[in-house]
């Protein structure tokens, strides 16, 4: 399995460095966990993205750098997920790790990503992906409708992988 491992160089502004640098690696959020919430920017520059307002039915969970080659390949697949699924009763959030916005922006635009997505491109941005333990980028959740993770993907995931799972929350 592909998977691309932050480094704190590339990804974190020298600002956002002192947020890992003093804070304990946190561990990956784990199956059974409940995936904490978050409200962050939304990366079309407007408005906010808060993950409980899409967790009252089941979601995907994705976390993302535009520059990452195993986010670019797994884009069509998480696309096709929130069209097939989308009028099922599924959600899917995005979480940018760009540090421009710019780059996000760029990214949704040229994968034709529709589903909402927030930029964590900020000091509150990093906390977030702290919460999570995210470590490298794609890392996809699925969590049910009461908030609880119920499986982790890291690296390129298909389509068919994350529709299994949904299937497994009655979504089909």
């Amino acid at each position: 399995m592909r998977y691309v491992k932050l480094g704190l160089g590339i990804v974190l502004t020298v600002s956002m460095m002192a947020v890992f640098i003093v804070s304990p690696a946190a561990a990956q959020v784990a199956v059974g966990e409940k995936a904490p919430n978050f409200t962050l920017g939304n990366v079309s520059g407007s408005g906010n993205v808060k993950l409980s307002d899409y967790t009252t039915k089941p979601t995907l969970l994705v976390f993302w750098v535009s520059w990452c080659s195993h986010c670019q390949d797994e884009a069509p697949a998480v696309n096709q997920v929130y069209t097939d699924l989308k009028s099922k009763g599924v959600n899917i959030v995005g979480v940018s790790a760009d540090e421009a916005i710019s780059d996000a922006q760029g990214f949704v635009k040229e994968y034709k990503v529709t589903y909402p997505n927030a930029f964590a491109g900020t000091q509150s941005g990093m906390k977030v992906l702290q919460n999570y333990g995210i470590e490298g980028v794609p890392a996809l959740y699925v969590i049910d409708k009461t908030g609880v993770v119920k499986a982790v993907f890291t690296g390129n995931t298909s389509a068919d992988k994350i529709k299994a799972e949904f299937a497994k929350l009655g979504v089909k």
